[in-house]
């Protein structure tokens, strides 16, 4: 089993929580032995600035960990400057979760910038486990700005069935180094608004990755995720109060309804 799991948390769906829902949220990470979250914070959201400080003050609160995953992909790529000024602001929270004694940071997607992060680093002492997944293992590891690497590659492609040759690869090339391997269940998401329309096979998916992590033992384990619900991806129970992403998306329906994830 996967020494630490991390499941990817999406801020962007928070702005209609309470205190007491990032409480309740962090409640249940820690009744089924989750590690941290990974905070997937998109440049600009004006969610950021609510969200973010409710989430660490919780989990000062109940002693639970945290750590941020800038996303390069929903709303453009960060600024350098705002990336430094984040990790800083959270850098001395009890709650920012540590590997190796140095903060741990992660994005999705972003390799263009990846120069960014020699001076990122230099000025935060991060240890930068990105998702390059679009540049795949070697070539993100040649940019050499990356610590490790996270694999957000949790699904077949296509009809095809799902096979271990992209982990593998990863263990590969990160020979020896901290690896984030991916877990998720099913995936299924229509919000034109974003311009998303599809489905990937979910089968024995779940079972089977689980399988394959126990047989591999990864540093960590990112799951995919704990409330992305427009994309049919969350383990959390479902939280009505959550689903603004299917108006902004423009969905014909909201397909999660009466759909849970959890047991």
């Amino acid at each position: 089993m996967g020494k630490q799991r991390l499941p990817t948390f999406m801020i962007g769906n928070t702005g209609n929580y309470t205190d007491s829902g990032i409480k309740d949220d962090i409640s249940k990470a820690q009744e089924a032995h989750i590690n941290a979250f990974a905070l997937n914070i998109a440049n600009s959201d004006p969610v950021n600035k609510e969200s973010i400080p409710k989430c660490f003050d919780q989990a000062n609160a109940l002693g639970f960990q945290l750590f941020f995953s800038f996303d390069y992909a929903g709303n453009g790529p960060w600024p350098m400057n705002n990336v430094i000024d984040l990790i800083s602001t959270y850098s001395g929270k009890d709650s920012y979760y540590h590997y190796q004694g140095k903060l741990l940071v992660s994005t999705f997607e972003g390799p263009d910038n990846s120069d960014n992060w020699l001076v990122i680093k230099q000025q935060t002492g991060c240890f930068f486990i990105p998702d390059w997944l679009s540049l795949r293992a070697k070539p993100a590891l040649e940019l050499d700005t990356a610590n490790s690497l996270f694999n957000w590659a949790a699904w077949p492609w296509g009809p095809q069935e799902m096979n271990t040759y992209v982990n593998a690869s990863y263990m590969e090339y990160l020979n020896g180094l901290p690896y984030i391997m991916p877990a998720a269940p099913w995936f299924y998401t229509n919000i034109p608004g974003y311009n998303k329309n599809w489905l990937w096979r979910g089968d024995d998916l779940w079972y089977d990755q689980w399988q394959e992590i126990w047989f591999v033992k990864p540093d960590f384990v990112e799951i995919i995720s704990w409330n992305d619900y427009s994309k049919s991806l969350y383990i959390r129970p479902l939280r009505e109060h959550a689903m603004e992403a299917f108006d902004i998306g423009q969905a014909p329906y909201n397909y999660v309804t009466d759909m849970p994830h959890d047991s």
